[in-house]
């Protein structure tokens, strides 16, 4: 019996050594360039592409507590460098053509492509994500709401975001009478239940949140030359709507969001990346190009264009986030029964 322990212990010590030394391996194989051009060029002749989303930059470190994923602005410049070596970062009306793979654009020819996106509208976009985009001169789409357009304040995860920094989590659910494993489905079970939302605006109508983006923040993405697409006005669980709501969502706010940016908004991302076969047919019958949901995996040729994914990487390190997009961009044609939420 203690022989048979040893061994267990030691063979998931060797399996953990192997696991480390294949990630240091991974980092190192994408940096040399014969090799990391190998694999990229073999992720390019599959036809897989990939759609990364970030949602708030910060200089200083991201608070405990915080529900939206942080990325400090230094990893973020760290993560462009990195990827304007490896891949073709293009926009997201280049991702989703599939007669980008007949370009004439030789530097690119056997380079994936990868675009950048945002999510939500954080006052981060105009103040961090848009200087650093423009003086590396990669093209990004923020999926935004519009919110500040219609009087809106800010969104109910963020609210709930200042009730968690304020209370922590444990007095936070049980200030609002629930109990749930993670953080993503006490988001989601906020998102569900009015009695909670409301109760959620209450306790958080005298707390500081995160500063939202406005009119003139807008604005000044569109005239930065980055792309507007909509994340809907509410911000609600598209499965979760009537018909009627759902014509709603897809619709309600995309025009005014478009004069404010000075360009159509041409491109959709679900909120908490949710989507089903109907909300995908309401966003295509409202005339959208494509839509994005919270599947981390690559594009391909043939997908449906209305139920693309995205990966976001969070604050991880440009090797790791090279050796990361390496494996996804590889991942074969895989979708979980049961989608798991994005955060926001």
């Amino acid at each position: 019996m203690a022989e048979g322990v040893r061994h267990a212990r030691r063979d998931r010590t060797d399996d953990h050594t192997m696991r480390q030394l294949g990630r240091r391996l991974g980092s190192i194989v994408l940096r040399l360039p014969r090799l990391s051009e190998a694999l990229c060029t073999l992720a390019h002749l599959r036809g897989h592409r990939l759609a990364l989303v970030y949602h708030r930059l910060c200089v200083t470190p991201a608070a405990a507590g915080e529900l939206v994923p942080t990325v400090p602005v230094d990893v973020f410049r760290a993560h462009l460098n990195a990827l304007r070596d490896t891949v073709d970062l293009v926009t997201v009306d280049e991702l989703v053509s599939e007669e980008r793979d007949t370009t004439e654009r030789l530097k690119a020819a056997y380079r994936p492509a990868v675009a950048v996106t945002f999510d939500d509208d954080l006052a981060s976009h105009s103040e961090h994500a848009l200087p650093i985009l423009r003086e590396l001169g990669v093209p990004a789409t923020f999926f935004l709401s519009g919110r500040a357009l219609h009087g809106q304040g800010p969104y109910g995860f963020q609210q709930l975001e200042a009730l968690l920094l304020a209370h922590g989590a444990k007095e936070t659910m049980a200030l609002l009478g629930v109990s749930v494993l993670n953080m993503p489905d006490l988001v989601l079970a906020c998102e569900r239940s009015q009695k909670l939302r409301e109760r959620v605006r209450e306790l958080a109508a005298h707390l500081p949140a995160t500063d939202m983006l406005d009119g003139a923040g807008i604005a000044a993405l569109g005239r930065g030359g980055m792309s507007v697409g909509f994340h809907t006005t509410d911000h609600q669980v598209l499965p979760d709507l009537d018909d009627a709501a759902l014509d709603h969502a897809v619709t309600h706010g995309r025009l005014a969001l478009a004069a404010t940016a000075g360009a159509a908004v041409r491109h959709f991302a679900y909120p908490y990346g949710q989507a089903d076969s109907r909300s995908a047919t309401a966003v295509r019958r409202a005339g959208f190009v494509a839509a994005f949901t919270g599947d981390g995996q690559p594009i391909r040729r043939g997908d449906d264009r209305y139920r693309l994914g995205r990966w976001e990487p969070g604050p991880v390190s440009a090797d790791d986030l090279l050796r990361r997009l390496a494996v996804r961009l590889h991942r074969g044609h895989v979708r979980p029964a049961t989608q798991e939420a994005q955060w926001m």
